[in-house]
């Protein structure tokens, strides 16, 4: 009698797979919307003359800290309308990385989880590299970086899984 062993396949755990596939949307949406801020960027003229007259119509505030964050707001969109092409290809890109990761992490592969870090870390650092430090790119980094993080940390738990 011959003893044969052969080698059972690994079976990817109910977590990751849910993981997976949150992020293979979340990054095919990514790459979608990358392709529409290519296609479809926003007249960054016809913007910037609607916010100086949104401007001009708040001269009675004067100096007040309202008036302030308004007129911050409004550079910050000029700004984010400016950086749309850039930005959007960043995007593309760095979600093209991401899906790579998950699909290594999909496939039991250690690599993924590392790829899909950096990806996730890359990813955080775009609004801040195109929108500098102002509100809207803090906030946009704090969302992402929140459930970036929490993608993380669930990924982590199933590193034991794979090889």
């Amino acid at each position: 009698m011959t003893d044969s062993t052969t080698p059972v396949p690994r079976t990817r755990p109910t977590l990751l797979t849910v993981l997976c596939i949150l992020s293979f949307i979340a990054g095919a949406w990514a790459v979608i919307s990358g392709l529409m801020s290519l296609t479809a960027a926003p007249d960054t003229e016809a913007l910037r003359q609607q916010m100086d007259q949104a401007m001009e119509g708040m001269e009675e505030i004067g100096d007040s800290p309202m008036a302030g964050f308004a007129q911050g707001m409004a550079e910050q969109a000029v700004k984010a309308a400016e950086a749309a092409r850039p930005m959007g290809i960043a995007n593309m890109v760095i979600a093209l990385i991401s899906i790579f990761g998950v699909w290594q992490m999909w496939n039991l592969k250690k690599t993924g989880f590392w790829i899909y870090v950096l990806a996730s870390v890359a990813g955080l650092a775009v609004p801040m590299v195109f929108l500098g430090g102002g509100l809207l790119a803090v906030m946009s980094v704090g969302v992402g970086g929140f459930i970036s993080l929490v993608f993380i940390i669930l990924y982590a738990l199933n590193l034991k899984h794979m090889s």
